[in-house]
């Protein structure tokens, strides 16, 4: 062979890497994840549905009730204890939302006032509690209205989301250390 033709072949794969270069450095840092691709955004000022991206979060009551796979008479039956729950928790998560900020205050002062940050903690933990208790008192109420085969699963969710099992414990003398 020629050294032209060599040549021009080092400089054809020398251009060939450049390009595999180019397309790795545009995929990894500049393109946007392979995820972005495959849902598109719903369309502007429409909401999507309720759970779903770009929809309104559902609330614990209504992800159990969803779970349960509630028929429409049973929704129906149950609207009312629906709505009156998400009026009362949005109305805690709004009072759970004005302490955070007087606590946001109260660390910006320049002498801090920690019986004021203490008071406004405990408060916000109040009401945490508070919500969790309405969120099992709601759930219970549901009972009546549900099948057998749904009151089953209601309690095996109220298992695994309000009291989770604990994760297990290592054992007594702790893991075993490594050779060394």
């Amino acid at each position: 062979m020629t050294s032209r033709l060599i040549q021009a072949l080092l400089g054809l794969s020398l251009l060939l890497n450049t390009f595999v270069l180019a397309g790795f450095v545009y995929r990894s840092w500049i393109a946007p994840p392979f995820d972005m691709h495959r849902m598109p955004p719903p369309p502007h000022g429409s909401p999507g549905l309720p759970g779903q991206p770009g929809g309104p979060r559902l609330n614990p009551v209504e992800m159990v009730a969803r779970d349960l796979d509630l028929d429409a008479e049973q929704r129906k039956v149950m609207q009312d204890l629906f709505d009156q729950y998400a009026k009362e928790r949005r109305e805690r998560l709004q009072a759970i939302a004005r302490l955070r900020e007087q606590t946001g205050v109260e660390i910006s002062r320049a002498p801090l006032d920690m019986a004021k940050i203490d008071a406004l903690v405990d408060q916000v933990s109040q009401l945490r509690a508070e919500q969790q208790k309405e969120t099992l008192h709601t759930l219970i109420q549901l009972e009546p209205s549900l099948r057998p085969g749904q009151r089953e699963r209601l309690q095996k969710l109220l298992v695994d989301r309000v009291a989770p099992p604990p994760p297990p414990r290592p054992p007594a003398g702790g893991p075993p250390r490594p050779p060394q």
